[in-house]
């Protein structure tokens, strides 16, 4: 199958000037965070529930886990106008049991590797993870160019200014505090360089589950762009964002105002007065 051009992504099932986001990172399949998914998901009621990688996982169970089938069952399942999937490295081989057992529910899938989707006037971008195997998730898509400024180019020449408001990649571009060895590695310094370089207003990443925990430092800032990784921990609470988004219009453009609150603590950092 052909890769989708970026403006195929585009979705009228939400048509308002204000838009809630939802976003958890780092579900491994752990019984007790899908439940508290489900739970926060009735409380918030967000038109969007962003999935930002290693919702799947293939490591020894350490604590209670949910099959590959049940889990994809149980996202399809949630009651949310609209689920979007980001490939973590932990969506490997299995991925395909995942999307039979979703294929089964008859819900619509929106994956993103290196594309956008608008949901009435608000424009993310789903960003490739570079590490793990992304064959089996990527297997419908044409391989990315590998100078990955390119199709970010792609994505503004398609949606403009509005591609800057949310990026949604799950290897995290640097954070506040990552001082050891392996949070350094788990940043992604490329991720860092199109931040410099397109100043999106937002990111949101997870991968590094402990430094932001540990330093109690959820979000930084990057230039202009506030780049957030709630972390998350195997034995809850869950750990995860609400974005509260106003528009101009219904249309795609920059919000005029965004603020992110991450939970479980109620923190809130706010971004106000962009211009389209």
């Amino acid at each position: 199958m052909s890769r989708p051009e970026p403006g195929d992504f585009l979705n009228d099932s939400i048509s308002t000037s204000k838009l809630r986001i939802m976003t958890v990172t780092d579900l491994h399949r752990i019984e007790l965070l899908y439940q508290a998914l489900g739970v926060a998901v009735v409380a918030h009621q967000p038109d969007v529930l962003a999935l930002v990688g290693d919702f799947l996982d293939f490591c020894e169970p350490i604590v209670p886990q949910k099959t590959t089938a049940d889990c994809a069952r149980f996202i399809a399942g949630l009651d949310v106008p609209e689920i979007v999937l980001i490939r973590g490295n932990h969506e490997d081989a299995d991925w395909i049991n995942f999307l039979m057992a979703w294929t089964e529910t008859g819900r619509k899938l929106t994956k993103l590797h290196g594309e956008a989707v608008a949901f009435g006037p608000a424009v993310m971008i789903g960003f490739p993870c570079l590490i793990g195997d992304d064959v089996a998730f990527t297997c419908d898509k044409e391989p990315l160019p590998s100078q990955h400024s390119l199709w970010v180019d792609k994505l503004v020449q398609q949606h403009g200014a509005a591609m800057r408001t949310l990026w949604l990649m799950h290897e995290p571009p640097a954070f506040a505090g990552a001082k050891s060895a392996d949070a350094q590695i788990s940043c992604n310094r490329t991720w860092a360089g199109l931040i410099k370089r397109f100043s999106p207003l937002l990111t949101i990443s997870g991968h590094d589950h402990s430094t932001p925990i540990r330093t109690g430092k959820w979000f930084h800032r990057s230039g202009s762009t506030i780049c957030v990784n709630v972390g998350q921990t195997e034995s809850g609470p869950l750990h995860y964002t609400m974005i509260d988004a106003e528009f101009a219009g219904e249309t795609p453009s920059l919000p005029t105002r965004m603020s992110v609150t991450a939970y479980p603590g109620g923190e809130t950092v706010d971004i106000v007065g962009t211009e389209a």
